[in-house]
This record gives structure tokens, sequence and C-alpha cells, in this order.
């Protein structure tokens, strides 16, 4: 019998060394931190827009990144009665830097942005498919493919950015530049 105690004494001394680590544990009191503490869930996420046009109040929000176009308009005190909400598209997702441009009715006057004219260019974030084929080297195919791509990716953030739309190659793209603007 002796010759079996002292592996019995080893094991005994593990099994309370364990017992009294997992009680130290179980008391203690303090919370552990998340590694993701400093992390924001996406949202809570706050990212910054610019409303302006015809809305009550334009300005630069900050918005919640799962907010929509509506809700960024809402925030700024909702569009005024010659506003043209039918060419925004209200559904679309915020993005963070992006600008949402309000038109004006043409028959309530018309504003210079919604008539899509900057200093005598075309502009292409507003303009309707008609205007849009007032472009060198865009017809009413090309005019379609830019509404349709501004109404799925949001407005353009530049000029060049005309270039992500399908059949806008280089060179007509330098066409198009001498007359958009944004």
């Amino acid at each position: 019998m002796p010759m079996f105690r002292r592996p019995v004494l080893v094991l005994a001394a593990i099994a309370l060394a364990v017992l009294f680590a997992g009680a130290m544990l179980f008391h203690d009191t303090e919370e552990a931190v998340p590694l993701d503490a400093g992390v924001r869930p996406a949202e809570e996420q706050q990212i910054t827009v610019y409303v302006s046009g015809a809305v009550a109040k334009p300005g630069v929000v900050a918005m919640k990144k799962t907010e929509r176009v509506e809700q960024a308009i809402a925030v700024c005190g909702g569009p005024l009665p010659q506003a043209d909400i039918s060419g925004v598209n209200l559904a679309q997702p915020l993005k963070d830097g992006m600008q949402i441009r309000v038109p004006e009715r043409a028959d309530a006057g018309g504003s210079a942005a919604y008539m899509a004219y900057t200093d005598g260019k075309i502009h292409i974030n507003t303009a309707d498919e008609k205007k849009l084929d007032e472009l060198p080297g865009v017809g009413p195919l090309m005019a379609k493919r830019i509404v349709e791509y501004r109404n799925e990716h949001g407005p353009f953030a530049s000029v060049d950015d005309l270039a992500k739309v399908r059949g806008i190659g280089a060179e007509k793209l330098a066409k198009i530049r001498e007359k958009a603007d944004l």
C-alpha cells in the first residue's frame, strides 16, 4: 500500500489545486471587458451626409449607418412644397460623405439645380434623361444608363465617375467632361 500512496497524494494535490483555481475564477467579481468594447454595433455607427436643395433645413447631418435617404431628408425638416422628390431614391442606403440633393419641380419655378445647369453645364446628378441626352456623345440609351446607374449607386462624386457607366470610355468621357458638372 505505501507504494500507491505517493501517486494518490500527487493526484489529490493536483485535484485540490484545480478546485482552488476554479473557485477563485468563480469568486472573482470583476467583469471582463470584451475585445471589441470600443466598436459600436453597425446600427449605432454614425456617418455624416449633406442634404441640400428643396428641404426645410439643408445642411450636414449625422445619421446612423443603417438609415436611408428618406430619413436624412426628414431630419432636415422634410421636403418643401415645391420639391420634386420623384427623382430622389428615398430607399437608397446612406453612405458616409454622400450628398443628397432634393430638386424643385419645374412648374414651381425650378431652381438652377433642378434645371440641371451649373454655369451653363449640365448637372449629372440632377439632370433627367432628356437633359443628359444633350451631353456630347450621349444619346437616349446612354442617358437612360446614366440615370439607372445614378438611381442604383447614388449620386456621382465626380464627373469622372461617369466612366463607371457601361458604354462610357475615356474618349466619350473627355467629350462629356466639357459640358458636365456636379
